[in-house]
């Protein structure tokens, strides 16, 4: 039986994993990437997790998760791997003689949860620095023209803060870990990561609490669009803020149910990275 490999580039790893043409995990592997990284380090990486995942016999096609725009399996833009911009996936891969496929890896986590989760139509979110998403409509992730799925950079306060991005008023400004340092400044008098909020909220800070409450607020505004717009079955959030959700999971879905004149679909939350395995069965399922 063939099988496919599957590859997601983070900021302090590469994760590979083997699967079979039932999609099924045959094995995994994680690499971590030095502090100081490169194209050529990054190569390396990815190479070796090839190597440990299997050998090329039976290896029908690989598939390729990038923080970034990608556009003919070339990276157009990735802002936070910058030495990333204009590499071809296909051609560093082409002596496997496999079917390489490379997409934006909040795709490919969007394309793991509904494989998975056998899901037609779905949103999926990572809440970190910025705001990832990723969309699955009649089973197949959709792109758009080309680099759809920026939900981050939707305006829900059309006079509000300004994003990296140049505009203002952007879902990421407070939704993202900016918006959680805002309201921090705000409520606990300094500004704080989410982390360090979310430690306070479990020890009971009252203020932390409020943080929480407020940011799910925010989070149910955008999400509220989504849903309008989307009509998805079910929403996945992952990323570092997502561990926070019992905080603020209770006022962001109040937010959603005053705004949205659809149901409520289904709000799960992320439990393990499914990025390269979603790329694996991107690869095979074309």
């Amino acid at each position: 039986m063939g099988y496919a490999i599957g590859l997601d580039i983070g900021g302090t790893h590469v994760e590979g994993v083997a699967v079979n043409e039932k999609l099924k995990i045959i094995k995994r592997v994680k690499i971590p990437l030095p502090g100081s990284r490169s194209r050529k380090i990054v190569t390396e990486k990815l190479f070796e997790c090839v190597g440990s995942l299997g050998r090329e016999k039976g290896m029908k096609a690989i598939g390729i998760g990038v923080p970034g725009l990608i556009k003919n399996s070339v990276v157009f833009r990735s802002p936070n791997l910058t030495f990333l911009d204009g590499m071809d996936f296909r051609g560093l891969f082409k002596k496997y003689k496999a079917r390489v496929v490379v997409d934006n890896d909040v795709n490919c986590m969007a394309f793991g949860e509904a494989t998975m989760r056998k899901a037609k139509n779905m949103v999926v979110l990572t809440l970190g620095t910025g705001i990832g998403g990723g969309v699955v409509i009649g089973g197949r992730v959709y792109r758009g023209s080309s680099f759809a799925g920026e939900v981050g950079h939707m305006t829900i306060k059309f006079d509000g803060h300004r994003c990296t991005c140049g505009n203002t008023g952007c879902f990421e400004e407070y939704a993202g870990a900016r918006g959680v340092r805002r309201l921090s400044s705000e409520l606990l008098g300094k500004s704080i990561e989410p982390k360090d909020v979310y430690e306070l909220a479990k020890s009971g800070n009252k203020k932390a609490l409020q943080v929480w409450s407020e940011y799910g607020r925010m989070l149910g505004v955008g999400l509220a669009n989504l849903v309008d717009a989307l009509d998805p079955e079910v929403i996945v959030l992952g990323g570092g803020i997502a561990r926070a959700h019992k905080f603020f999971e209770g006022s962001m879905k109040n937010e959603m149910k005053k705004r949205m004149m659809l149901p409520l679909p289904e709000i799960a939350f992320e439990t393990e990275n499914l990025n390269a395995f979603g790329a694996a069965c991107m690869a095979l399922k074309g």
